[in-house]
């Protein structure tokens, strides 16, 4: 059965926006994915301000084949990372042209990575965003849990560009890249 990788894209320096569109474009190019289950607008976080300016974030929810690792698909976010210049840094300093992580997956219920706590700010603000219904319900424990509402967890964010947007900028994306290789052939 495949499974859906809920994928959290940042970018604190450089050419934030194009970074992150250009690197979603990448992913939904492998060939291990299967289609894009949602994503969230393209947002800045006031709470992490960096040279050059705030974060910029993206979510996706990216429905991957049934026999992809996550150790691989992790891999595969090294790969597109170096490729926009990332050099790793056990300091993790910032800031970054871009960072590529898999927050959990979607399999039988949500399963976390260890390492990302969905309640944080920025991510559960993204992940919010993305419209599965066992995400969703996921979310709300999450919240209820920790004791805020939602609604007022989205201060300090702020929207760059509609999740529509990022929408059709992939599709039309994957639309120019399936008609190269039919030139090419």
């Amino acid at each position: 059965m495949n499974w859906i990788a809920l994928i959290c894209l940042g970018a604190s320096d450089g050419a934030r926006v194009e970074n992150l569109l250009d690197s979603a474009t990448q992913l939904l190019a492998l060939p291990q994915a299967r289609a894009l289950r949602g994503c969230s607008e393209l947002f800045g976080d006031r709470h992490r301000p960096h040279r050059g300016g705030a974060t910029v974030n993206l979510m996706l929810a990216l429905e991957v084949e049934a026999g992809l690792t996550i150790e691989a698909l992790e891999r595969e976010f090294k790969r597109i990372e170096a490729a926009f210049g990332r050099q790793r840094d056990p300091r993790r300093a910032m800031p970054v042209p871009l960072d590529i992580d898999l927050l959990g997956r979607i399999g039988d219920g949500v399963q976390w990575q260890p390492r990302y706590d969905p309640g944080r700010a920025y991510l559960y603000h993204g992940l919010q965003q993305l419209l599965l219904p066992v995400l969703q319900r996921e979310l709300d424990r999450v919240a209820a849990k920790r004791g805020f509402a939602p609604e007022q967890n989205a201060s300090g964010f702020y929207g760059l560009a509609s999740a529509a947007f990022v929408e059709r900028y992939l599709a039309a994306s994957a639309t120019r890249r399936s008609m190269q290789t039919e030139m090419q052939r």
